[in-house]
């Protein structure tokens, strides 16, 4: 069901400081919208995102898939999966039993 880890984003209150922090730590700018800027490391293919969000509380774990319709109905007859946002847009959320973050996104249309 799950293929590959696509992204993770943090939350962070001082971006400006987040990205100099990463840049530190070896990471390239790849692209910046609005209050996200999109970070890429030296080999792979996975991304790490930084959001300028003040309460900073959470991080979200962005991982595709092939078919999201199939994978989120799979999942679904799971009682312990909560859904926080239903398919759409190429893109689903759920929590994990231990408050996490996965959001799930159709390999076709896994960006950021």
């Amino acid at each position: 069901m799950l293929r590959f880890l696509h992204h993770v984003t943090l939350y962070v209150p001082d971006l400006r400081a987040a990205v100099t922090y990463y840049e530190a730590l070896g990471l390239k700018v790849e692209s910046t919208s609005n209050r996200r800027v999109l970070m890429r490391f030296e080999a792979g293919e996975a991304k790490l995102e930084l959001h300028d969000d003040e309460r900073a509380q959470f991080t979200d774990v962005n991982v595709g898939v092939t078919d999201l319709a199939s994978t989120y109905k799979a999942l679904s007859r799971n009682p312990g999966v909560a859904w926080l946002e239903t398919p759409r847009e190429g893109r689903a959320t759920l929590r994990g039993p231990d408050g996490n973050v996965l959001v799930l996104c159709e390999e076709r249309s896994a960006t950021v």
